[in-house]
């Protein structure tokens, strides 16, 4: 008798908290059903006050304690389903804000061949990218003409120093300077990948961290910023 109970009890929860589950995260089949938000509260109580009613049927009259305490405890988790619910895109945003701060730079590929870039701590993106196969720290900057690395991160991806000819004046946040033009023979964001794209590599000290400029975000079919996310289309 109590592995029935214990299983039907079990039964019984599992089912209210899928069906709590399918409203909070919009399934498509429902989304009609249950379109007035306004009536998400009194969905819950109901769902409590038939949670207690199956109980009884199942197992008898229930002591005045025992439904106390069964609509005390639903009537919490409903309050929780309702402010997921109410509060789901500042929770999702959250989300990504602590996802850019426990892994600054991480790419995170999406259903539709997009890639998703988080901000950082600091507010700005940040990604790793590959420059002929190695691996490379941007800071995605909308304000650069072009892709410009570090003297340390051109070395890394295969670029010799000695064939670097300082030769374009360019205007930075530190004042005016000189870069040496270089063709990057591939970028890859991802699942993006690049060729052959124009580039420009920064005297040594003059930049602390390589830039994602225009020159390759040009190259793509479409960016946005949407809320915490850099969206990057291929």
């Amino acid at each position: 008798m109590r592995q029935i109970y214990g299983l039907s009890l079990a039964v019984l929860v599992l089912v209210m908290i899928a069906a709590g589950l399918t409203y909070l995260f919009e399934f498509p089949a429902l989304e009609e059903t249950f379109s007035d938000t306004s009536a998400t509260p009194r969905i819950v109580a109901l769902s409590a006050i038939g949670f207690v009613v199956m109980a009884s049927l199942v197992f008898g009259a229930p002591r005045a304690g025992e439904v106390l305490r069964a609509v005390v405890i639903w009537g919490l988790l409903g309050l929780v389903l309702v402010g997921g619910y109410t509060y789901r895109t500042e929770l999702v945003a959250g989300g990504y804000r602590i996802l850019g701060a426990l892994a600054p730079g991480m790419t995170v590929p999406q259903t539709d061949g997009t890639v998703a870039v988080m901000r950082d701590a600091s507010g700005h993106f940040q990604l790793e990218a590959l420059v002929n196969d190695n691996k490379v720290r941007f800071l995605v900057d909308t304000g650069a003409s072009a892709v410009v690395l570090t003297e340390r991160d051109a070395q890394a991806s295969g670029i010799d120093p000695e064939s670097l000819s300082y030769s374009v004046p360019v205007s930075t946040a530190n004042g005016r300077t000189m870069v040496a033009p270089v063709n990057l023979a591939q970028v890859s964001i991802g699942s993006i990948s690049l060729s052959n794209v124009r580039g420009f590599v920064a005297r040594p000290g003059s930049l602390e961290t390589s830039l994602l400029g225009m020159s390759a975000l040009s190259r793509l079919s479409g960016w946005q910023v949407e809320g915490e996310r850099l969206l990057l289309k291929p």
